[in-house]
């Protein structure tokens, strides 16, 4: 079975914090979990906001729950509330349906996880 290794996921949140301060964002938040949903790494810059973590992994967890990416969660919600309102019940509030979670997957399409970014405008 493949895995996203602890030194991938540091990998990929460091790649995403390089883009965002080169792109001069507002402190970011990265989770990466892997396909169960268990935590292989999570990063907070410097004066985040509070609760970062829990919106990272909750964009990990719907990404997972919903095996797509959390734009396309957001708007399952906006689309069909009464469905995706007891998914967030049945989750107890682990799926948060924001823009920013993605499926990460090897280059052979095999499953390997979800990463959540959080801290700044989607685009």
């Amino acid at each position: 079975m493949s895995e996203i290794s602890l030194a991938k996921a540091e990998a990929m949140i460091d790649a995403i914090l390089k883009k965002a301060a080169d792109e001069h964002c507002k402190p970011m938040a990265v989770a990466v979990t892997n396909q169960g949903g268990s935590v292989i790494a999570f990063k907070k810059q410097d004066d985040s906001s509070m609760l970062r973590f829990e919106m990272a992994f909750g964009k990990c967890y719907g990404a997972l729950a919903l095996g797509r990416s959390t734009s396309l969660v957001r708007l399952r919600a906006e689309q069909r509330p009464l469905f995706m309102d007891y998914l967030f019940r049945a989750s107890e509030g682990k799926i948060f349906a924001e823009d920013g979670g993605m499926l990460v997957r090897d280059q052979d399409g095999t499953l390997l996880g979800a990463i959540g970014v959080t801290g700044e405008r989607p685009e």
